[in-house]
């Protein structure tokens, strides 16, 4: 067997590269859905990693819009820069923490943050002080992963069992923000109304699974832990992965019905 496990580049490259198609394009849909952006509106993408979203809602808002996205990590900005954006409105990248935006207030008519609430540690200062820059009515769509599934379970299982037990809670802290109700509570303790959760499923295309595992590994701050256990404890983690995987492995690629929880709420 082939390992995947020495694929080399800088994190954020990688990022782009890798978990912005298999996961980030794929459950932006209900996101952009439910937010409805229309022609002119003013569109804030906290916590914007490679920009994916920022570049979505570029198009619907039009050149009459704007699109302004923040991230904490300026490697991420810098890759951002660098992918070509859509027709529709111009793009403005900020490296900035969430909980002190560097916009005025009332400066948003709406703000998208996909999948960055659970990394982040003061979750009800960067609401409240999304709230602060949305205009009187503005709307904030946030998404977050549902409930973890079998197929990160087994992951997790595997890199406990042949790594170390004290990575495997990295893995399920991604899903940490998986209760609806919790969400629109943060929601609503941040001062938003009309606050609603929905579940929806999405249905992850990801690649065979030791490719997808390494990329996975290599992505976070589980790599360099990884990269330090011996050659034998990492091929007996790729090992029980492939084999533990193969009931998700359809035509070559990995599924993954994976659910998402998106939760809106007004100012």
């Amino acid at each position: 067997m082939t390992s995947c496990r020495n694929f080399t580049g800088t994190g954020a490259e990688n990022y782009q590269r890798y978990f912005v198609p298999a996961i980030a394009t794929p459950v932006s849909a209900d996101l952009l859905r439910i937010a409805g952006l229309r022609q002119a509106e003013r569109v804030l993408d906290v916590a914007c990693g490679t920009g994916v979203i920022a570049r979505l809602a570029a198009e619907p808002v039009g050149p009459t819009g704007s699109v302004a996205a923040i991230d904490l990590a300026p490697d991420m900005i810098d890759v951002a820069k660098t992918i070509p954006s859509p027709a529709g409105s111009p793009i403005e990248w900020h490296v900035g923490d969430g909980t002190a935006h560097p916009f005025p207030d009332d400066s948003y008519d709406v703000a998208l943050c996909q999948m960055g609430l659970r990394f982040i540690e003061d979750r009800a200062a960067v609401l409240t002080e999304t709230r602060r820059v949305l205009a009187p009515g503005g709307r904030l769509v946030i998404n977050t992963p549902g409930r973890i599934q079998p197929a990160f379970e087994l992951m997790e299982q595997a890199i406990v069992e042949h790594i170390s037990p004290e990575l495997g809670g990295f893995v399920r802290a991604v899903f940490s923000m998986h209760d609806p109700d919790a969400v629109a509570t943060l929601l609503r303790d941040a001062g938003f109304e009309d606050v609603s959760s929905t579940v929806s499923i999405v249905t992850l295309q990801l690649p065979p699974p030791a490719e997808f595992l390494w990329q996975y590994i290599n992505l976070t701050p589980m790599g360099p832990f990884v990269a330090q256990a011996s050659q034998a404890a990492q091929s007996a983690m790729e090992r029980q992965v492939v084999d533990r995987w193969q009931p998700f492995v359809v035509d070559g690629a990995t599924r993954v019905d994976q659910p998402m929880v998106t939760t809106t709420g007004r100012k």
